[in-house]
């Protein structure tokens, strides 16, 4: 599966302007609205009459803020604490890889994988939508996956030959696969994936190389 970057992707006709700058306590009342529907409801049956009836607003406000239900939804969701992608850095490449799979697939468990699934779902059909979802969930964790492989072929750990894309590709296809079609996303799954990845990019140790290098010069 490739993530294109949001920049790439095509432009819709017609942008979402801003409007007024946000009441703070109205907004923080829409998005705890939309997280509070989301416990009962789903993404698909979600709408703007619901949300604003839950937050105490009319549907201008909403408007105003956000051009579509999708774009509230992704902001209730992927704005609190347990979404976000920040991990101190690692040394190792590939225990940077390993430490996205592990938290990746622990942030799409339970209920709130099945509202990103909901989510991806919304956005077929809809380039805004997508442009949102890769920019707001998508794009971070891309970015930091290219960072380690990158990494890791300059040092020598991974092989020279491997095509950023399509590692990445390796790496979140089984992830976005399993969360789509049911299937569970668990530590079990996580090893077995993070051992399958390590297979493919020809992971070595710094002393694997050294051994490498003495058998060649011998």
């Amino acid at each position: 599966m490739q993530i294109s970057s949001a920049e790439n992707l095509p432009e819709a006709e017609h942008e979402f302007k801003a409007g007024r700058p946000r009441s703070e306590e109205s907004r923080r009342a829409i998005l705890d609205a939309t997280r509070r529907l989301l416990t009962h409801m789903s993404v698909s049956k979600i709408s703007i009459e619901a949300i604003a009836k839950k937050a105490g607003v009319g549907k201008t406000t909403i408007y105003r803020w956000w051009p579509n239900k999708q774009s509230v939804v992704m902001e209730a969701v992927f704005n609190q604490p347990g979404f976000q992608n920040f991990m101190p850095q690692a040394s190792i490449p590939f225990v940077g890889i390993q430490n996205q799979i592990e938290k990746l697939v622990r942030q799409l468990t339970g209920k709130n994988g099945r509202i990103v699934a909901e989510i991806i779902g919304e956005c077929q059909g809809d380039v805004e939508i997508l442009k949102a979802l890769v920019k707001n969930f998508f794009q971070d964790r891309y970015n930091s996956l290219a960072y380690y492989i990158q990494k890791g072929k300059h040092e020598g750990t991974f092989r020279e030959s491997i095509d950023v894309e399509v590692a990445i590709d390796v790496i979140l296809g089984p992830i976005i696969f399993r969360l789509m079609s049911g299937q569970n996303l668990d530590d079990t799954f996580a090893k077995n994936l993070i051992e399958m990845v390590r297979g493919a990019m020809g992971v070595q140790t710094l002393q694997s190389r050294a051994a490498q290098s003495a058998a060649g010069a011998a």
